[in-house]
């Protein structure tokens, strides 16, 4: 009798095995807020795992060693996220950041991005160490491909001064002053709102705007955007077709929220968002 009872016992839980559909083993063991990735875009998801582990240390930058938690990462990107969208900017707007991607401010931007609702074009700012004038025609054609409504560049590394390359294919920066609380409009490039500086300064750069005046720690971003509109189908990266020179000639394939944590193409934004904690190296601005 003990036999059939354990053979009946047995066959239950064979069927009720078999009747239940199959999941991956790394959907076995996320948290539910990664479980909910597909359905979510990336800043929202960071948004869920900060709630629930607020204190855990995912990255390191060497520079200044600043050690980040999934709190301060939410926190920063959130203020930023609210910071533009407080300024007019709405959703499926594009920023263009000029900034090495080892920057921690990269990082902030690309989450900021992702709970906006922007997309986030990527220029190599390298080149200009080496080739000015080219690294000039890149970003000229970067911000026309791209329609930024948003630059986002450093103010001088590595010998070269950002701001006046800049400036030189916009002078109207260099006539322009926000303190007299006109909107920026550059015929040239008519999409263009913020040129935004990672710089400590305001001194003779009065048509730009510190990227650090940009951060509203209000927490208040639904009121500006509905969390729920920002998916996991939302694009997120734009990228450029570049030529052999390193000047975009095209816009290419727009990747989505999903694509771009499935793809790794940002790995700090990823690792970010599985609370490997890591570090990066090299010399960067830190606010």
């Amino acid at each position: 009798m003990r036999a059939n009872l354990l053979k009946s016992l047995h066959s239950s839980v064979s069927r009720g095995v078999a009747a239940r559909p199959r999941q991956s083993k790394l959907l076995q063991f996320q948290s539910p807020a990664l479980r909910s990735f597909a359905s979510v875009g990336a800043g929202n998801l960071l948004t869920s795992l900060t709630k629930e582990n607020p204190h855990v240390d995912v990255v390191r930058y060497e520079h200044k060693n600043r050690k980040w938690s999934l709190n301060h990462v939410d926190y920063y990107s959130d203020a930023l996220a609210i910071g533009f969208l407080e300024n007019g900017l709405k959703p499926g707007d594009a920023v263009l950041c000029w900034l090495p991607l080892h920057f921690s401010e990269s990082m902030v931007l690309q989450f900021a991005c992702s709970k906006a609702g922007f997309v986030f074009y990527h220029l190599d700012p390298t080149l200009a160490t080496t080739d000015p004038e080219t690294s000039k025609k890149a970003l000229e054609q970067a911000l026309i491909l791209s329609k930024a409504n948003i630059l986002v560049s450093q103010e001088a590394a590595d010998d070269v001064n950002y701001i006046s390359l800049v400036e030189d294919i916009i002078p109207d920066i260099d006539l322009f002053d926000f303190s007299s609380g006109m909107p920026f409009v550059c015929p040239q490039f008519p999409h263009l709102r913020f040129p935004i500086h990672t710089g400590f300064d305001q001194e003779q750069k009065w048509g730009w705007l510190p990227l650090k005046h940009m951060l509203v720690p209000s927490e208040n971003l639904d009121e500006y955007v509905d969390g729920s509109e920002i998916q996991g189908s939302t694009p997120l990266l734009g990228q450029f077709t570049l030529g052999g020179d390193g000047v975009p000639t095209a816009i290419g394939k727009t990747k989505t929220n999903d694509e771009v944590v499935q793809s790794k193409v940002w790995p700090t934004f990823s690792s970010i968002l599985k609370k490997e904690f890591h570090e990066v190296e090299g010399v960067g601005v830190v606010w």
